[in-house]
């Protein structure tokens, strides 16, 4: 579990250098903010096609070779974006770099087959640690290589570390990782290992339970989607805030992130069980939301991001955990990609709609949506079987 925490983490600081730039890296080869999150929003779309297939190849193949691969063309996504001097090639290099990171799911999956059903949430946030971690990294030392000047920011460099630190995660997957998955468990994948996007969906929606979790899923990324996306503009026009003083605001959110995942997710599971945190989880969200949404002054937006970290810190583990445990070990590559490909869509979704909202109805306007999608996400938690905790 080490080799993969560490990959991940690396994977994610990559990932999460970018987050700041992004937003003005488009505006600046023309784009407005509506087109602005529909080019962000690429990436996920790339993902939601790509999430299914890859999980489904790594129960036939295997997780390693899989998560190889995958990071490995992360590593080259970047490179192209470092390059991308167009708004055509910015988008060929989100797309493919969306494409290789749809290995979320089978990374999922590798925790699947190394922990038992009571330390699955656990393991689980273990792997939201790293996001974490790489979420804490990324857009700190993102924003400093960046600047703190929107107009004269530096998207080059933050792009070629990434590539830089994503290619360490590569070498590490060879050199270190192990496979999860036993030939005999491989082989009941069946023959047709990549499948369709259609016929892995239509599996998870035909049982109640996966349909539920997945629907919560979707309506509860779509808002953090909104609020990642449109965190920069907001942050910028509405306290004059530039890469690295969101670079460092998105730092403090992981930072708490993590203390969660890292620290207090196995102990709360055992304690409550993954229902009843989800329910806390989505409550903690809404209120963030609202919050963030009234914020004018750097304590109240401080405050917001704090809740919304406790809210994500939860949501995180105990959803993927409880979708790990509905699928058998020869399918949880398939099941957690379906579950990681849709909410992937919430990530095109998301930002596309959050753009028209804020240019349309207002700057916090987004947030509000927000919590109008975690309400009934909410409501399907509470419909969830109840569990018996230890």
């Amino acid at each position: 579990m080490a080799v993969l925490f560490l990959i991940v983490f690396v994977d994610l600081v990559g990932f999460g250098l970018l987050i700041p730039l992004l937003p003005f890296y488009v505006q600046r080869v023309g784009a407005g903010p509506e087109l602005i999150t529909n080019v962000l929003g690429l990436y996920s779309l790339a993902q939601f096609v790509a999430g299914p297939i890859w999980g489904r190849l790594s129960d036939k193949y295997g997780r390693r070779p899989i998560l190889i691969v995958t990071s490995g063309g992360l590593a080259v996504s970047y490179v192209f974006l470092a390059y991308a001097d167009t708004l055509t090639a910015l988008i060929l290099a989100r797309a493919f770099g969306g494409i290789m990171g749809g290995n979320i799911g089978a990374a999922q999956a590798y925790i699947s087959d190394i922990t038992t059903p009571e330390t699955r949430a656990k393991g689980m946030g273990m792997i939201g640690a790293a996001f974490g971690l790489g979420f804490i990294f990324g857009p700190a030392i993102g924003g400093v290589l960046g600047g703190s000047d929107v107009a004269t920011a530096n998207f080059f460099a933050p792009a070629m570390a990434a590539a830089a630190v994503t290619a360490a995660a590569t070498i590490g997957a060879i050199l270190f990782l192990k496979e999860s998955l036993t030939p005999e468990v491989r082989a009941k994948a069946g023959p047709k290992a990549a499948g369709s996007v259609i016929d892995r969906l239509r599996t998870t929606f035909s049982r109640r339970t996966l349909m539920l979790l997945t629907v919560a899923g979707f309506l509860s990324v779509t808002a953090w989607a909104q609020f990642e996306t449109i965190f920069s503009l907001w942050a910028n026009e509405k306290f004059s805030y530039g890469p690295q003083d969101i670079g460092f605001l998105l730092a403090f959110i992981g930072v708490l992130a993590v203390i969660i995942q890292g620290g207090s997710i196995g102990k709360l599971t055992k304690k409550f069980g993954e229902r009843k945190l989800l329910i806390v989880s989505l409550v903690l969200l809404a209120v963030g939301y609202i919050v963030l949404s009234q914020a004018t002054s750097l304590p109240e937006v401080l405050l917001a991001c704090g809740v919304l970290a406790g809210g994500s810190g939860l949501f995180n583990p105990s959803i993927s955990s409880l979708v790990s445990k509905e699928a058998q070990p020869h399918e949880r590559g398939a099941v957690l990609g379906v579950y990681q490909g849709v909410t992937a869509l919430s990530r095109v979704i998301g930002p596309a709609f959050s753009g028209l909202v804020y240019a349309r109805l207002g700057t916090s306007a987004p947030f509000l949506v927000g919590v109008a999608l975690v309400v009934p996400a909410l409501a399907f938690m509470l419909s969830l079987p109840r569990q018996k905790t230890a």
